[in-house]
């Protein structure tokens, strides 16, 4: 059996190519591209050609040829993240290799890929007429989400998709997380907005002006929701109330929660950590984060109004224990 990855929602990572370009701030530090760059790939930004990758498809083949044997060791059909060093969406990518790859992943019934994209907009026009008549059965879609723009812009493109193709499930790939984000309109349904009050400003009867689900799309439709911070050298820390929050909403929602990792930084009590005396800490303050190195002695003052610290550990320190366990929903 082929390898398998370390990245904790998934257990096989497959890329027919490798390329991407920036489409929102949650690209900003992207992992793959500084992977590409120390590999002395340029494969990344406007203009820049992907590279085809001769073993992707071997490799799902391989997935799918040994499907039964994970299976009766794992308890699941393997699941595969399509693709971790590129956007299956991608506008610059050649049409033959995603019309490929595409084939490849409807023989692929043995397997359960997860489509991840940061561009929804661009699924219905990409994908193979048969997929438009009927989406394969084993094939799920998620998209990128890192704030609450990108979630009221991006979320009901997805919901419509799964609601128009019959997507089996779809779900949010919140990573990094950077900002408070509200998903409970899409949970249970927006509320009617008084008629009286002003428009996208909050009624005076108290009801939030916040647009309806469309009427193909039941609530409760998000079927996963994956949550983790940054990592790497330049990352940005998470709020810990950001990711609680969104535990919380899943939980009532009864939607599967999956929080991926602290990143680079995280609150001393999710780990035990004790501050050095040059440690690197963010301190929330004023709505944004604020960096400063702790003095001896000096943690108890770098607190205001009992918001939180978080420390630059580093990922494996860090961990992924919100409220002292882990969380490993997945969808059915």
């Amino acid at each position: 059996m082929t390898q398998q990855t370390k990245i904790e929602w998934t257990d096989f990572t497959v890329n027919f190519w490798e390329g991407c370009q920036k489409v929102g701030p949650g690209c900003d530090h992207c992992y793959a591209e500084a992977r590409n760059v120390r590999f002395h790939g340029d494969n990344w930004g406007p203009g820049k050609l992907r590279r085809y990758v001769k073993g992707g498809i071997a490799k799902l083949r391989k997935i799918n040829r040994h499907a039964d044997q994970f299976h009766d060791e794992h308890g699941h059909w393997p699941r595969v993240f399509c693709s971790s060093l590129s956007d299956i969406f991608d506008n610059a990518v050649e049409p033959a290799w995603r019309a490929e790859a595409f084939k490849e992943l409807t023989a692929a019934t043995n397997t359960r890929p997860q489509l991840l994209t940061k561009r929804v907009g661009n699924v219905f026009q990409m994908i193979p007429p048969a997929w438009a008549m009927k989406w394969p059965a084993h094939v799920g879609l998620m998209i990128t989400v890192v704030n609450q723009a990108e979630a009221d812009r991006d979320i009901p493109k997805l919901l419509d998709l799964k609601a128009r193709l019959g997507i089996p499930w779809v779900g949010l790939s919140m990573e990094p997380l950077l900002g408070p984000v509200d998903l409970t309109g899409w949970f249970y349904g927006f509320d009617t907005p008084c008629k009286a009050c002003p428009k996208d400003e909050d009624c005076e009867c108290g009801w939030q002006m916040r647009r309806d689900l469309p009427d193909n799309i039941a609530p409760g439709s998000i079927d996963w929701v994956i949550v983790g911070g940054e990592s790497g050298h330049n990352a940005r820390p998470t709020h810990p109330d950001w990711i609680r929050s969104l535990r919380d909403q899943c939980e009532a929602a009864g939607t599967p929660f999956l929080f991926k990792q602290w990143g680079e930084w995280a609150p001393g009590e999710c780990c035990n950590h004790s501050p050095t005396r040059s440690e690197r800490i963010a301190t929330w303050w004023n709505d944004t984060w604020s960096f400063d190195r702790l003095k001896p002695k000096a943690s108890e003052e770098m607190h205001y109004d009992g918001a939180p610290d978080l420390y630059r550990i580093g990922k494996a320190r860090a961990g992924r224990l919100l409220d002292g366990r882990t969380w490993d929903g997945l969808p059915t």
